[in-house]
């Protein structure tokens, strides 16, 4: 008797191991179910709030905070635009040139680029050579799932929690150097916030990005991207723009 209690208790416990492993989704698909939903999108538009940490130099950390708008084309271009106390910016490519208006130094940066440049090949000469900014631009590569996972050693669920309002999945990864976390909304697979916590940085500080009224259908065209000078600003280079403090 003894040993077929001990029998059905074995199972029972093997019964809610099972269950309890089933019932927990997987954070790296579920992660790149939603990247992939923005990789399918010819274009889109979303409004976006950052909070972006920065550590002192006696260790006294600081966030400062701002909000802007993302808009892409994949075939004709990008505005990546943020505004803050410190930093108003917006930055711009419309398949031919790269532009910048800084509003608080009131300067106009534009660069002609090669004719076989691609939205993605521009995002990364701004970012790499230009010293430009485009926050978050990581989930808005047509193969950002691959390389937000490239180097990543391991994943968490953590459950639905509340991003302003909305109940998103809460998603959380580790790589050699940082840990990523997603939140992705419960309803409609898209993300929610993003944040990035750079581990080996003294005092770790955190970039975080919340979005918002996604559209994964606008009406945008190669005008959407052009940007013009403003009455009264200086024209500088990209690197003279980048100059003010983050």
């Amino acid at each position: 008797m003894r040993r077929k209690l001990k029998q059905a208790l074995i199972m029972l416990s093997t019964s809610v191991t099972v269950m309890a492993v089933n019932a927990q989704p997987d954070p790296r698909a579920m992660a790149e179910e939603s990247l992939d939903k923005l990789s399918a999108a010819d274009a889109m538009a979303v409004d976006i709030s950052i909070a972006d940490e920065a550590v002192l130099h006696d260790g006294f950390k600081v966030r400062a905070f701002r909000e802007g708008e993302i808009l892409l084309n994949r075939e004709d271009g990008f505005v990546f635009s943020r505004s803050g106390a410190i930093v108003d910016q917006k930055i711009a490519f419309d398949g031919e040139n790269v532009y910048g208006i800084g509003k608080n130094l009131e300067v106009f940066a534009i660069a002609e680029m090669p004719d076989d440049t691609s939205v993605e090949s521009a995002m990364d000469a701004l970012t790499e050579k230009m010293g430009a900014y485009l926050p978050g631009r990581d989930l808005f590569y047509k193969d950002a799932a691959a390389g937000m996972f490239d180097g990543v050693t391991s994943g968490q669920y953590l459950g639905l929690m509340p991003v302003n309002g909305r109940s998103c999945h809460y998603t959380a990864f580790r790589s050699e150097d940082i840990d990523w976390h997603l939140w992705i909304g419960e309803t409609d697979g898209l993300p929610c916030k993003y944040m990035i916590t750079s581990r080996w940085i003294s005092g770790q500080p955190e970039f975080e990005m919340t979005f918002s009224s996604w559209n994964l259908s606008p009406e945008l065209n190669r005008d959407s991207f052009t940007l013009e000078k403003p009455d009264g600003y200086t024209e500088v280079t990209f690197d003279a723009m980048q100059s003010q403090p983050e």
